[in-house]
């Protein structure tokens, strides 16, 4: 049996949580909170982390069937891997932008709600 598929289900379970954390936090954003002044941000910061946990994702699986087609094929690593761990950075600085955008939005709707 090709050990290729199983490769790539732990690469997928390893990044599950992070994806549907940040799906979680999308949804219960978008559906249970009432408009605010900070909700566009909290909901932009939330999608962005989701979308760079979705490359992540994409990236870390692009990088496991190279890996393997490399063991199969006895070659060495090529340019691949330096565009990977660029496309990596850029994830990082996109997750990092979401979560400010996330903290900023929240502060925004704290400082504005009336307390009763």
């Amino acid at each position: 049996m090709d050990a290729l598929p199983i490769q790539m289900l732990t690469v997928a379970a390893y990044h599950l949580p992070h994806l549907l954390a940040c799906a979680v936090a999308l949804a219960l954003l978008w559906m249970w909170t009432q408009p605010s002044p900070g909700r566009p941000l909290a909901l932009w910061g939330a999608g962005l982390l989701l979308g760079s946990a979705l490359l992540q994702l994409a990236l870390s699986l692009v990088q496991t069937l190279h890996i393997h087609r490399m063991a199969e094929s006895g070659s060495g690593p090529g340019s691949l891997f330096a565009i990977i761990s660029a496309a990596n950075v850029l994830t990082g600085v996109i997750a990092s932008v979401g979560l400010v955008l996330l903290a900023w939005g929240a502060s925004k709707a704290m400082r504005t709600r009336v307390v009763p």
